[in-house]
């Protein structure tokens, strides 16, 4: 059967008070995910600019508290793994430092401290920042699947970028998961990749790639490897895709994937600067070598407030129906961060 993309148009009529009450029409869109089947939907306030968010009086604040991360606290405060399963007690990459979590939702759980800086903005992030981040939480997925192979199967890494993110630390970390099963969408794209590969005798994501080149209206351009995308049915505000293609492990990112990865995701961030998104989630997913039909992902989306006593993005759309909403349509979107990826 091949690439699908599905959406439905819908059109809702009424008498606009902004319009002398003249009978008007108001587009939304219904799409489904192609891989997942999930319906997502794109909501008619897209066109409304989002206000600065000014992160100031909120780094001000939390230097005034505890800083468990912070260069001078983190070997007093935080927490260390057991030496038989990281030497030392705590694993580093460059400025980076992964320790375990002092709240753990998985079996294997590591925060990685992206460096000493208690506050990075999105423009003083660097690609050597995110390529150190990132290859220290790998080597710690690494190191807990050699200590413990049937437990640590799955795993991935996971950022949330300030307050908006979900993120309760303003210093920059990132979420390190590691467990006998993926986690719920994760395991719903290599199930459905698996199922793809079987009907069609092809990869998903290499038809995915295949079909968005020739179309041209989401693909946004290559950085070394790794092929970018703007998602055809986003999960959150901009949402982005990167595919690192014949790779489905961790052990096969090698650092130049992971300094390709840094670049376009820098590319992508500085997109959400420019347009006042001030805070966003990023996801890189991983499978193991049976895990036929899946190839590794990276998503970034951004995160915001609609309006100033709107404390999240998250509605009961999201909460309690699991069908996502957004506000930017993928092909605008992409018309407009093309030109960073150029």
């Amino acid at each position: 059967m091949g690439i699908e993309l599905r959406k439905i148009v819908n059109e809702t009529q009424f008498h606009n008070p902004f319009q002398g009450f003249a009978l008007t029409s108001t587009p939304s869109e219904i799409r489904f995910d192609p891989l997942t089947g999930q319906r997502v939907r794109i909501l008619p306030l897209r066109n409304r600019k989002l206000p600065r968010h000014d992160w100031t009086p909120f780094v001000e604040e939390s230097r005034q508290k505890f800083c468990p991360f912070c260069p001078e606290n983190l070997e007093k405060a935080t927490p260390r793994f057991p030496e038989n399963i990281v030497p030392g007690g705590r694993l580093k990459y460059g400025q980076a430092v992964v320790v375990p979590n002092l709240a753990p939702y998985e079996i294997y759980a590591g925060v990685t401290v992206m460096g000493p800086e208690h506050y990075l903005s999105m423009t003083a992030l660097t690609p050597g920042i995110i390529v150190d981040s990132f290859r220290a939480a790998l080597d710690f997925l690494k190191l807990v699947e050699a200590y413990d192979s049937e437990q640590a199967r799955y795993g991935s890494v996971n950022w949330n970028y300030m307050p908006y993110s979900g993120g309760s630390i303003i210093h920059p970390h990132l979420q390190v998961l590691c467990g006998p099963q993926p986690c719920r969408y994760d395991a719903e794209m290599i199930d459905h990749g698996r199922t793809y590969l079987e009907k069609n005798g092809r990869n998903f994501w290499a038809d995915l790639l295949e079909y968005e080149q020739e179309k041209g209206e989401r693909y946004l351009g290559q950085v070394g490897n790794i092929h970018w995308l703007a998602t055809f049915a986003p999960r959150a505000l901009c949402d982005v895709t990167a595919i690192l293609p014949h790779k489905t492990t961790i052990a096969e990112v090698e650092n130049q994937d992971l300094q390709d990865l840094a670049e376009g995701l820098l590319k992508v961030i500085r997109y959400y600067d420019d347009i006042n998104i001030a805070s966003f989630n990023a996801a890189l997913y991983t499978a193991q070598q049976e895990d036929r039909g899946f190839w590794i992902t990276a998503r970034i989306v951004g995160r915001y407030t609609i309006y100033p006593l709107v404390g999240s993005d998250f509605s009961h759309l999201q909460v309690l129906h699991d069908e996502p909403w957004t506000l930017h349509v993928p092909e605008e979107m992409a018309r407009e961060l093309k030109t960073y990826f150029e």
